[in-house]
């Protein structure tokens, strides 16, 4: 048990992160259990443990029935939960923590490109039929910030994550299973982002902001580690890989 720069703990098995917390917290999350905006009290990322095909051949019958079952095994209450799912490897997931004047960003991520790395308007992998999915190859970022947000800033602190994930997979040269072009993401990425209600209130996420800076360096950090640590995955190219800086000098233009 791990316990977090932000409040709460963080359980690790070889199926599962489960992070906890005393009392309620703001989320915006892509969960499939409990997704959207809502106040939660604990927050999984679940680990596929077979291959079902059809919806309605998960274990209780759904993949929502699957993730409630998961969360009531683990001692969570569903109503105060939301989770997600993936293929990933959970003994590979990597806990960043990055701080600044105050104020902290922490994150549990899971990951893996190999099957469904993507950039943003390729071909689609599959069209969604009768809820069918196939969450293969997915990152999955749980995101906690010590400050409390307002929605807005919460979607704005989604986009700017969303960069920062961008930029490592960038940084890394991984292409797109479906074109070979530099891959933006994969097609089943998830994101959880909980915020605390009791902390100083910040209204800007974007990357000029301290916040942003720091969640886009913190995913960045994240994403890295989980694809890189552990040898980097087929779709690393060293053709792809994010070139030098520009020289700017004499190019800004006067304000």
């Amino acid at each position: 048990m791990i316990s977090l720069a932000c409040g709460g703990t963080l359980t690790a098995s070889d199926t599962s992160l489960l992070l906890s917390f005393p009392s309620p917290r703001p989320a915006l999350s892509t969960a499939l259990w409990g997704g959207g905006f809502r106040s939660v009290r604990w927050a999984l990322n679940q680990k596929l443990t077979g291959y079902w095909p059809r919806p309605q051949d998960f274990p209780g019958g759904s993949p929502a029935a699957f993730l409630r079952q998961s969360l009531e095994a683990q001692g969570a209450e569903p109503e105060e939960s939301c989770a997600f799912l993936t293929s990933a490897r959970m003994d590979r997931f990597r806990h960043v923590v990055k701080r600044a004047d105050g104020l902290t960003v922490e994150i549990a991520a899971t990951g893996g490109v190999e099957k469904t790395a993507a950039r943003a308007g390729d071909p689609p992998l599959y069209h969604e039929e009768d809820g069918r999915f196939f969450p293969t190859g997915t990152i999955n970022l749980i995101v906690l910030v010590s400050a409390a947000l307002p929605p807005y800033a919460m979607v704005r602190a989604v986009l700017t994550l969303t960069e920062g994930k961008t930029a490592a997979l960038q940084d890394l040269g991984i292409a797109s299973a479906i074109t070979g072009r530099p891959a933006t993401g994969t097609a089943t990425d998830g994101l959880i982002l909980l915020t605390d209600p009791d902390a100083p209130e910040l209204t800007d996420a974007g990357t000029f902001s301290l916040l942003g800076s720091l969640l886009a360096d913190a995913a960045h950090e994240a994403v890295t580690r989980c694809l890189s640590d552990f040898s980097l995955p087929w779709n690393a190219f060293d053709a792809l890989r994010t070139p030098p800086a520009a020289d700017l000098t004499g190019k800004k233009p006067r304000r």
